[in-house]
């Protein structure tokens, strides 16, 4: 049986596949430990496949990646890969809030939700996980709004703008 990180390498791999390897991982700590680890993997169809699927995961069964929040968090900010960030802010974006303020994830979130460095939808997840963690954190909304009025909504991208339209 070849290994989850030869799966994952195939670059034809299809959504049926992606569940198939979320559903198994659902079940199997040392399966999901290793799927979370090749998140980060230096190969970027290992990495995004691997995060494909935990993404699956946090549809389901959230929770599963709570003990990881950290973790996911960290390598969301700090991942040079548009899709895989993508993939990893949503996993984060349905997590419940934690009590503490992950002042590394909002301050990512406050510079990139206007940066035209980022992807549209990474920016998109930025102003909404921004939003959720000041409805957590109350004092910080003033911060967000302030970023949110800099700029013309007119110059955004229809996707960033709807989101800071919502937000």
């Amino acid at each position: 049986m070849p290994s989850l990180r030869h799966t994952l390498a195939a670059t034809a791999l299809q959504r049926t596949a992606i569940g198939s390897i979320a559903m198994q991982a659902e079940n199997d700590p040392a399966l999901f430990d290793e799927l979370v680890s090749l998140a980060g993997d230096e190969n970027g169809t290992v990495a995004w496949h691997a995060a494909w699927a935990l993404e699956q995961v946090s549809r389901r069964r959230p929770e599963l990646l709570e003990r990881y929040r950290k973790e996911i968090s960290r390598r969301a900010v700090t991942e040079p890969r548009h899709g895989v960030q993508r993939l990893l802010l949503s996993i984060v974006n349905r997590m419940p809030m934690p009590a503490d303020i992950d002042t590394e994830l909002f301050d990512f979130c406050l510079e990139g939700m206007l940066s035209p460095r980022l992807s549209i939808a990474v920016r998109a997840l930025c102003i909404k996980i921004a939003c959720r963690i000041c409805m957590r954190h109350k004092p910080l909304s003033e911060e967000l709004r302030l970023h949110l009025e800099y700029g013309d909504e007119e110059s955004l991208p229809t996707g960033v703008a709807t989101a800071r339209r919502n937000a």
